[in-house]
């Protein structure tokens, strides 16, 4: 899931990005999506599975919120602007987009331990108003696989190996969270995000940032003060640069 080095243009120009792609779809930005997730052959509940419970009913609630913020961005884009170009110079606005719904689509399958199909889903031939369909479906469906979910410790296969469901919630959620920060630069819709959110999700990706962002397929991470607010600093664990703004080549997409 290689992809040319990013050549982006912030305002501050000693900070070079450069592309990453998740354990997820081929994006060199950042995702769980596009691969042909399944639970591992022979997965067990792990010997001390505990009910979804607390954790479960904490994930939820922030789940929900991200798909909010890249609900609210998606539905912003304005007919001219699905050709413009995003914090990663290899993507538009319609593909980044894309990217997501077949995230979140895939998230029933990878619950119940079927091989996504993901060859019928947002297909670059999709206008638009069908890409917010698609997107509307999908989120929905994902949010309600989670919800049904009886064990938090129910163990499912990503391409990195085996996680946790609830881990898998907490790697979408940042996701949705970062994408919704990319797709809000790139129409430039607001890209202010709600402080749990921002704190939940960082708190998450702190922990877990050597084995959701390692630099085989990530942009390294930016360095950034002790001070630095959540946003700034979870973007930075993904190689982003939270003043990135559009180059004068790429301003017409």
């Amino acid at each position: 899931m290689a992809s040319p080095r990013l050549r982006l243009q912030p305002e501050h120009p000693q900070i070079q990005l450069q592309p990453e792609t998740r354990a997820f779809p081929p994006n060199p930005r950042a995702g769980p999506a596009d691969q042909a997730w399944q639970r591992s052959p022979g997965a067990e509940l792990n010997g001390n599975r505990t009910h979804a419970g607390l954790a479960i009913m904490m994930l939820l609630p922030i789940y929900r919120s991200a798909v909010r913020q890249f609900d609210s961005r998606v539905r912003a884009v304005r007919p001219e602007q699905w050709t413009v170009s995003t914090p990663d110079d290899d993507w538009d606005v319609h593909r980044l987009v894309r990217h997501v719904i077949v995230g979140q689509a895939m998230v029933p399958a990878i619950i119940d331990g079927s091989p996504p199909d993901t060859t019928t889903i947002a297909g670059a031939d999709r206008t638009g108003p069908e890409l917010l369909q698609d997107w509307a479906t999908a989120s929905a469906s994902a949010v309600s696989a989670l919800t049904q979910v009886e064990y938090r410790d129910q163990l499912v296969q990503l391409p990195d190996g085996p996680a946790s469901v609830e881990e898998l919630g907490w790697r979408l959620a940042t996701d949705l969270t970062v994408h919704a920060w990319d797709l809000a630069r790139a129409v430039d819709a607001p890209d202010e995000f709600p402080n749990d959110l921002l704190a939940h999700v960082l708190e998450h990706a702190r922990q877990s940032a050597d084995s959701w962002f390692p630099p085989s397929r990530y942009a390294p991470a930016i360095p950034v003060p002790g001070c630095t607010d959540d946003l700034t600093e979870l973007l930075a664990l993904t190689g982003r640069n939270r003043w990135w703004r559009r180059s004068a080549a790429n301003a017409l997409g």
